[in-house]
């Protein structure tokens, strides 16, 4: 049986930080990456790209890690696009309603447009 883990990568751009999670964003396993959340520096003008295309899993503490980050970056008046290529883990967004406060696109190009617009959510992630 494959062992589960969790992993976070940062790449900074000039405008934007893209944060790539993996495997398993689950309960027990993201301890680490709330930590690298939290003391995530911001710079005035970059917004964020969360890329979970590489993401198998994610349960509710996943979304509160991503939603408490989210609250952070919105007290900065920062952007975050979330990229999305997996069904299952598409489908999990959506009955978490987290597709009603990110942005959610299939590729960095998309998250780049929408970073470069006005960014308008169905929920602003203060009243998720």
């Amino acid at each position: 049986m494959e062992q589960k883990t969790a992993a976070l990568q940062m790449v900074e751009k000039d405008t934007y930080v893209i944060l790539e999670f993996s495997g398993h964003l689950q309960y027990a396993l993201i301890e680490e990456l709330k930590k690298r959340l939290q003391t995530t520096p911001f710079k005035e003008g970059r917004s964020f790209i969360l890329d979970m295309s590489k993401v198998q899993n994610i349960d509710s503490t996943g979304f509160g890690m991503i939603v408490n980050f989210a609250k952070k970056v919105s007290l900065k008046n920062e952007k975050i696009v979330i990229i999305i290529v997996d069904e299952f883990v598409r489908k999990l967004f959506a009955i978490s309603q987290c597709d009603k406060i990110f942005p959610i696109v299939d590729s960095e190009a998309a998250a780049l447009a929408v970073i470069k617009q006005s960014v308008v959510t169905e929920l602003s992630v203060n009243d998720y």
